[in-house]
């Protein structure tokens, strides 16, 4: 009769237990590449979003510097349209177009209309596209001095909402404007 030889190896057990420890391995690298990746995509668009909020706040000192040009010709224009009539700046959360409009100032009746929709000032209408996925809110607030009894600085904030997967996210800039003189 024919002695069966020892035969060493791994038995099934072992096996087993060496693919478990290696597919836990293996899922811890999966989920730090993801999370990885989703800090890279959440960076870029909070880079977009300050950028953005930015060039809003650019544009507002714009529109104060330009004086009587482009229709800009008294401080109140540096203001929502909802607490002034004079006020150029739409109130409320708006999508950003790709384009400021004829006047080149962002937050303006001319790029700052709802989705879905043309923004149309007087004969010019404004069909560039949506930014994707941003929104920007412009809150503009008297700064009362005391002594002082007209207003003189404005506290301009920028808000510009995005998403990162689900997780909604806000970027917020904010400055004060001055009154400058030649508004007289």
């Amino acid at each position: 009769m024919i002695q069966p030889k020892n035969q060493s190896g791994f038995s099934y057990l072992e096996v087993m237990i060496a693919i478990t420890i290696l597919t836990i391995g293996i899922m811890a690298q999966l989920t730090a590449l993801s999370f990885s990746m989703l800090r890279a995509t959440e960076s870029e668009s909070r880079n977009a979003a300050r950028q953005i909020a930015a060039s809003t706040i650019e544009s507002i000192f714009a529109a104060r510097d330009l004086g009587n040009a482009n229709g800009i010709n008294n401080w109140d224009a540096i203001n929502l349209n909802t607490v002034n009539p004079n006020g150029i700046f739409v109130a409320g959360r708006r999508p950003i177009r790709e384009d400021s409009g004829i006047d080149g100032i962002t937050g303006t009746a001319d790029d700052a209309c709802a989705a879905g929709t043309n923004c149309t000032v007087g004969g010019y209408t404004n069909t560039s596209a949506l930014v994707d996925g941003l929104e920007r809110e412009i809150v503009i607030t008297d700064i009362v001095e005391t002594g002082i009894p007209e207003i003189r600085k404005r506290r301009i904030e920028v808000r510009i909402r995005y998403f990162v997967g689900q997780l909604e996210r806000e970027e917020v800039l904010s400055t004060i404007v001055a009154d400058l003189p030649f508004y007289e």
